[in-house]
């Protein structure tokens, strides 16, 4: 019993700390950003390329004389991916570093273990490119910028139906949450619109699936769903093309940055996302000459995500009455803006965007617009 008390205790201490008491930027001289993401580890490139996104819309903002004569200020920090380390930074950031809000993580697990601390907090946060359902779901401070696992999902099981395609089979990795609540919502729909659906699975340790893909190959599926991330789907693509199976390859937003290392193998291959190099559109454009001259490098879906959060940062604290915590979560919350490279948006009831789905087709090593649903 005592042992519980004190834990209570210190869980009340750094809610207190963090968020008991409003904290008032506009008595200080800057605008203070906690940014949380992996910068190093298995999934860094999504990590940099969000940070650098938001890296690139902040210094435009901080040009153009910042917001309300106010610079912001990045506090940067490196979580490796980890929920853990994520938790600890968030944490630090909140009672030592004194940010006023939080632009992270970038992976799911890391965003949904910090999503609870923050709203117990009180604390801002806005991923801009965590997926996973439950991390805003009923946390009136947590926001995101990209759409979610059951949106995606529901939307490529439509666009598949679109394309005739009457049987599928599904590659699981259960060891990961985005990858099961994405082949889960693509499934669902899927079902509903009477096409066949089958399903392998692998765990996130496993690096050999040819016997798993000659299994899918005995079922000669008029295409195969892998919703994981461009890392292990380039590796099963691969052992795909050594055994021979030919079949139309689809994917969720985890395949971008597949044509760095797998676009021979990926050919072919369609994935949702918000992002197309090849949208001709002005902010497109605009945005990918920019990211170009900061970096040298072409931005990919997580980059373009990474900038619209700066974006909708710059509008939330513009419009919000004062920049206490409280007023840039209302803020956050009346978002609606239509000039983003990924889209317009608006939240729903659970801070949620709601945003048209890009296709997006492998097509001689290089990523291609090839509908919007």
């Amino acid at each position: 019993m005592k042992k519980l008390l004190l834990l209570m205790s210190l869980l009340m201490v750094f809610i207190l700390s963090c968020g008991g008491k409003k904290e008032a930027a506009q008595d200080k001289d800057s605008i203070k950003i906690g940014v949380i993401g992996p910068l190093t580890g298995d999934i860094a490139q999504y990590g940099t390329s969000t940070i650098d996104g938001f890296k690139l819309r902040v210094k435009e903002i901080n040009a153009a004389g910042g917001i309300k004569g106010k610079k912001i200020e990045l506090v940067i920090a490196d979580s490796k991916g980890d929920p853990q380390e994520a938790i600890s930074i968030f944490k630090k950031m909140v009672s030592q570093d004194k940010v006023d809000f939080i632009v992270g993580e970038v992976a799911s697990t890391a965003s949904l273990a910090i999503s609870d601390f923050a709203q117990k907090a009180k604390v801002p946060m806005l991923t801009p490119t965590s997926t996973l359902f439950d991390i805003t779901k009923g946390k009136d401070y947590v926001f995101r910028v990209t759409f979610t696992d059951p949106y995606q999902g529901v939307a490529m099981a439509k666009y598949v139906k679109e394309r005739g395609i009457k049987n599928i089979t599904i590659l699981i990795n259960t060891s990961n949450d985005y990858n099961v609540a994405l082949a889960q919502a693509f499934k669902e729909q899927a079902e509903k619109d009477g096409i066949k659906i089958s399903e392998e699975k692998y765990t996130k340790d496993d690096k050999d699936f040819k016997s798993v893909l000659t299994k899918v190959k005995a079922q000669n599926p008029e295409a195969v769903f892998i919703p994981d991330y461009y890392n292990t789907v380039g590796l099963i693509l691969t052992q795909a093309n050594e055994i021979g199976l030919k079949t139309q390859f689809l994917g969720g937003d985890g395949w971008d940055g597949i044509q760095t290392n797998f676009g021979a193998v990926a050919e072919g291959g369609i994935f949702a996302s918000q992002f197309a190099p090849d949208d001709p559109s002005e902010i497109v454009q605009k945005f990918i000459k920019a990211y170009k001259a900061e970096y040298n490098t072409e931005p990919i879906i997580f980059s373009a995500l990474g900038y619209d959060a700066g974006t909708v940062v710059e509008a939330a604290l513009n419009s919000a009455k004062d920049l206490s915590r409280e007023s840039i979560k209302e803020a956050f919350k009346a978002s609606n803006i239509d000039n983003l490279v990924t889209g317009s948006l608006k939240f729903d009831e659970n801070r949620n965007p709601e945003k048209k789905v890009s296709f997006i087709e492998v097509k001689n090593g290089k990523l291609t617009l090839k509908d919007k649903f």
